[in-house]
């Protein structure tokens, strides 16, 4: 018995020599939302895609607001991170290792999640790298790939793409200028006796399988709640609600993710006609509600993505 016990004892301190040789002191990636402010560059979109938009056109294309990232190291995903981050890495400290990081958008497709940004190029960079060591990103521009595309691209410069729905609810969308963003936006006033809204884009077409569909804008609303949706314009006409936003004072970014919805939509069809639509309307006892919107945009990329 004796024995026995000697032998256990033996090989446990044997497994702790053993699985002490492998280091696994990790290094660390450091990343920021400040990395990724104007991280994208369009000098090049015109001439790449084929377009003629102007400089305010590509100043809205290339505004982005993310707050997080997916993360690789040699090829193995390491999970969706939320800026600021530091990341604990086991790279390979005898060679390069290959750092792969895309920026994410938090969609509000189903539940506001962090969804992949495949759009644009994502960061790769090689490190050579030490224990404990803290590495960043050097300078880095992002551009769009190829197959992108803005069916809907609205600045609000001098008009708006947005109409009333009907003659009922035909309060329209104005442009107004916004000292906070220094430029024109899009507004929508409900005063006195107007209590509700209702404002869509001309017809547009978007192709089904096989692409990604984002509808991506800034907006705020002092005192009202506004409604997303879309109007499918097929055999008969068909609306579909999106996403419900709160009031709030101060200018936020949204993606709502169109993919599946659009897919779903088209069918067996290769392309379906739809139209954007936002409606709303003020909170309770609120006399006078302002709705503000810009850059608001459809963007689409085919696959391979």
């Amino acid at each position: 018995m004796k024995k026995c016990y000697f032998l256990f004892f033996i090989s446990i301190i044997l497994f702790f020599v053993f699985s002490c040789k492998k280091n696994i002191t990790p290094a660390f990636l450091f990343l920021t939302e400040e990395d990724f402010i104007d991280c994208v560059n369009v000098d090049n979109f015109n001439s790449v895609h084929e377009t003629n938009y102007t400089k305010e056109e590509l100043d809205a294309i290339k505004h982005q607001n993310f707050k997080d990232v997916l993360v690789s190291l040699n090829g193995k995903e390491l999970g969706y991170w939320q800026l600021p981050c530091r990341i604990p890495l086991l790279p390979n400290y005898t060679d390069k290792n290959y750092v792969r990081v895309i920026p994410c958008a938090r969609t509000f497709s189903t539940s506001l999640t962090a969804s992949p940004y495949y759009f644009l190029t994502p960061v790769e960079q090689f490190f050579d790298m030490e224990r404990e060591g803290e590495y960043r990103l050097s300078d880095f521009k992002l551009e769009y790939v190829p197959s992108v595309g803005f069916p809907i691209l609205e600045t609000f410069s001098q008009t708006t793409v947005f109409k009333p729905f009907d003659t009922i609810h035909n309060t329209p969308m104005e442009i107004y200028y916004d000292k906070e963003r220094g430029k024109n936006v899009g507004r929508i006033a409900l005063e006195d006796t107007v209590v509700f809204f209702n404002v869509v884009t001309s017809p547009f077409y978007l192709k089904g399988y096989g692409v990604r569909h984002f509808w991506e804008m800034y907006y705020k609303c002092d005192s009202g709640e506004m409604i997303t949706y879309l109007n499918f314009q097929n055999a008969g006409t068909l609306s579909q609600d999106m996403i419900v936003f709160p009031a709030t004072k101060t200018w936020k970014k949204a993606y709502i993710d169109l993919t599946d919805i659009i897919s779903l939509a088209c069918g067996t069809a290769d392309r379906i006609s739809v139209r954007l639509g936002i409606r709303g309307y003020p909170t309770q006892n609120a006399k006078n509600t302002y709705f503000y919107f810009d850059n608001i945009k459809v963007i689409t990329m085919s696959a391979p993505y």
